[in-house]
């Protein structure tokens, strides 16, 4: 009699709990093996990965009710499935996590040595044969959007914002707008996904800098927390989706919501064919940033208007603007993401660029994203003593972390003509790749 009872309590625990085991356990081995998979067959993994998820929410109901009916050592049998389920869950991410640290290792510096008799700069170290810039630069735009988060904001999330200036200089000055744009140290003037924008740079440490993608942020304890970018765009096109097209000189409530735990807007602003791009993150609704940004691209372009000709325009710029020099290229960072400061004098309009090559065997490094990164319209003059800054932020991708191999950064120049490109200077650093 026992016998023939236990068959059927056998048969009953192998459908209702090592049958959707196995199921469950399979799905999970394929769906993480083998790794990584053809991307036109990850949708099979997913499949099997659905198949799992439903095999571990089939056993947290059996569970329960078995619990529910006093079936206690049903109960436990699928609680115990349950738990070994979710281990080998946490096993699989843990040795695809490891996998995946060691294939994203790209091997390119695996057999490349440091060039012998070749001089090689350290990140970090200066160049020499220029001016020193001067210390204590002011930074009236930075200055002016942190004296405006001095006071407590409020609720109050309407704004209108006057560029007239901006207008006017687009209008009936566009070559000089575009000279002071390329020549000022606080703007970088540049090209990217076919479009031209200028995007502000701040001071830090006596020093202008873009940081990744020109936000620029604050989370001191002793002031308010926010975020800002401050962008122009001169082909019509916005940097960045999703903004809220809105018309100067018009009050208009500024759609707000929350990101970063702060209140967050995006404006664009056209003024004549340019598009006026102001993000904003802050503790209040009240646009505090994006308006002390506006007035303050207002106060610098009404200065321009004064006496609108490059020798008032070369006059205003900051201190430390043109330095007097031989041509230079320095880069800070490490772990392959850089700062390239370049000093130089094309001689006439135009935009700069990096080439970067390895020095033994003279691959090219990261072509297309390193000219991305690294184009900018720079100033000129008749006088080659006078060098001009162009700064940007750029990541090498070839190689690996604590893998040193030499590289031969070049700066390179095409006219405003089109008269063809050429080579401004060379510097050879020691690198090392960015590890994905």
């Amino acid at each position: 009699m026992n016998n023939q009872t236990s068959k059927p309590a056998r048969s009953s625990n192998f459908k209702l709990l090592w049958l959707p085991f196995a199921v469950a356990f399979g799905s999970l081995c394929i769906a993480f093996y083998p790794y990584p998979i053809n991307r036109s067959l990850r949708w099979v993994c997913d499949v099997f990965l659905y198949i799992y998820l439903g095999g571990l929410l089939w056993f947290l109901g059996l569970s329960i009710r078995s619990f529910f009916q006093k079936r206690t050592g049903r109960g436990l049998g699928a609680l115990g499935l349950l738990l070994l389920l979710g281990a080998a869950l946490f096993c699989a991410t843990a040795v695809t996590f490891i996998i995946g640290m060691v294939e994203s290792k790209d091997g390119f510096a695996d057999d490349l040595k440091l060039p012998e008799g070749v001089a090689l700069a350290e990140p970090n170290d200066e160049s020499t044969g220029i001016d020193s810039p001067p210390k204590n630069i002011a930074d009236t735009f930075q200055a002016a959007i942190k004296q405006s988060l001095e006071r407590p904001g409020n609720d109050k999330a309407d704004a209108i914002f006057h560029l007239p200036s901006l207008a006017r200089l687009r209008k009936d000055h566009p070559a000089l707008l575009d000279r002071y744009l390329a020549t000022h140290p606080g703007w970088r003037l540049y090209k990217e996904h076919g479009n031209r924008f200028a995007t502000r740079r701040w001071m830090k440490e006596d020093e202008w800098r873009i940081t990744l993608h020109g936000y620029y942020s604050c989370f001191d304890p002793d002031m308010p927390r926010f975020q800002s970018r401050t962008t122009l765009g001169f082909s019509g096109e916005a940097w960045a989706r999703g903004g809220q097209r809105i018309t100067a000189d018009v009050l208009t409530p500024i759609e707000t919501r929350r990101g970063n735990d702060l209140w967050q807007s995006f404006v664009i602003i056209p003024v004549e064919d340019l598009l006026v791009e102001l993000f904003e993150q802050s503790d209040a609704r009240e646009r505090r940033v994006s308006m002390a940004a506006a007035a303050e691209l207002e106060r610098e372009f009404k200065a321009m208007l004064a006496a609108p000709e490059w020798s008032h325009a070369r006059d205003i710029l900051p201190v430390g603007s043109i330095l007097k020099g031989a041509a230079s290229i320095e880069l800070s960072g490490r772990g392959g993401i850089y700062n390239a400061r370049i000093r130089c004098n094309p001689g006439a309009p135009g935009r700069i660029y990096l080439k970067a090559f390895e020095i033994t065997h003279n691959d090219r490094l990261s072509e297309d994203r390193l000219q991305t990164a690294t184009n900018e319209w720079v100033g000129w003059s008749d006088d080659p003593t006078e060098q001009f800054l162009s700064e940007t932020h750029f990541t090498i991708y070839e190689g690996d972390w604590g893998q040193y191999y030499g590289a031969r950064f070049e700066v390179w120049f095409e006219p405003g003509d089109h008269s063809g490109e050429r080579k401004l200077l060379e510097r050879n650093f020691k690198i090392e790749g960015w590890m994905r």
